[in-house]
């Protein structure tokens, strides 16, 4: 009998995590040649979530919960989740159902085809604001474009992975992470299916605009040094352009006298080069700011409770 691990961060989601662990067993249900267990990592919650999954996994045997001393981000709870698996098969899941269980399914039948990854990607989202789409669309493309890793419009953290890939994955021990584009750094031959997104039934959704930006600008500068490339390229440019204007007025001073500069020619050519200026020094910020945090080697998440000591204890 195979296994599988399903690694599901948790963030305020004590509305709605029992109702996921109930839908996702009757999936579960139907696939008895597999064996299924929890890891529930609770991203350090306001709410109540914490207490619902000890009540959970006093309730079904194959649970397993670690729950943060704060909030680490997303990113570092699938990283918590992949360290405690050891299943032959993992899957990284949220716990909103919108990652809908029913597709494990075709996941088992992609590993079996002898795929090493079954991601997923999602259709256009039903009453999903225009400009937020737009900028999910332009975010693919320019992340495609500018990096090496490449993934398809819509692709989603949910996945199935076999275990050498996610022993791979645990290989990259970066605090600024961006699974997404690890997931297709690390390479393996990867299937793609696409689902239907629905709204979540319960709590509410903590991302924002402002995360998905902060989330935008990290799968860019993670892989890719092509901003700090898009400066010196602007930096070469302005400095040709400058360098003709300047033997153009030499011209027209020597041949024809000197003329009085205009004002708007002036406030123009500051304001345009101060503002190249700043834009510049923010994005070597983003760079050396990301140095500053690896060169810490800051843990990238600290464990508060967890029911995988009490089955090391037992192993003892």
């Amino acid at each position: 009998m195979k296994t599988i691990d399903l690694v599901v961060p948790c963030y305020n989601e004590e509305e709605g995590l029992e109702h996921f662990v109930e839908e996702t067993n009757k999936v579960i249900d139907t696939l008895p040649e597999y064996y299924f267990r929890y890891i529930l990592i609770n991203d350090g919650s306001k709410d109540k979530t914490y207490l619902v999954m000890k009540r959970l996994a006093a309730r079904f045997d194959n649970i397993k919960y670690i729950s943060f001393s704060r909030n680490f981000g997303k990113e570092a709870a699938m990283y918590a989740g992949l360290q405690h698996c050891d299943a032959d098969y993992v899957v990284v899941m949220d716990a909103d159902l919108q990652h809908p269980p029913a597709v494990f399914p075709q996941m088992l039948e992609a590993m079996n085809e002898g795929y090493d990854c079954c991601a997923t990607k999602r259709d256009e989202r039903e009453g999903e604001s225009f400009f937020r789409g737009a900028f999910s669309k332009l975010f693919f493309r320019l992340s495609n474009r500018m990096t090496d890793v490449k993934n398809p419009y819509g692709a989603m953290d949910y996945r199935m992975m076999t275990r050498q890939m996610v022993d791979s994955i645990l290989e990259l021990g970066e605090v600024q992470r961006f699974s997404k584009g690890i997931f297709s750094w690390v390479g393996f031959n990867t299937k793609w299916i696409t689902f239907k997104t629905v709204d979540r039934e319960l709590g509410k959704s903590s991302w924002k605009f402002s995360s998905l930006f902060k989330y935008a600008i990290d799968g860019i500068t993670c892989f890719s040094v092509t901003p700090l490339r898009f400066t010196a390229v602007m930096g070469a440019i302005i400095f040709f352009l400058s360098l003709i204007y300047i033997i153009v007025t030499l011209i027209q001073t020597l041949f024809f006298g000197i003329q009085t500069p205009g004002y708007v020619t002036t406030l123009c050519a500051v304001l345009f080069l101060g503002g190249l200026t700043e834009m510049s020094i923010g994005i070597l910020g983003e760079y050396i700011g990301r140095i500053y945090m690896e060169s810490k080697d800051r843990p990238i998440y600290i464990t508060k409770f967890s029911n995988f000591e009490d089955e090391d204890n037992e192993e003892k």
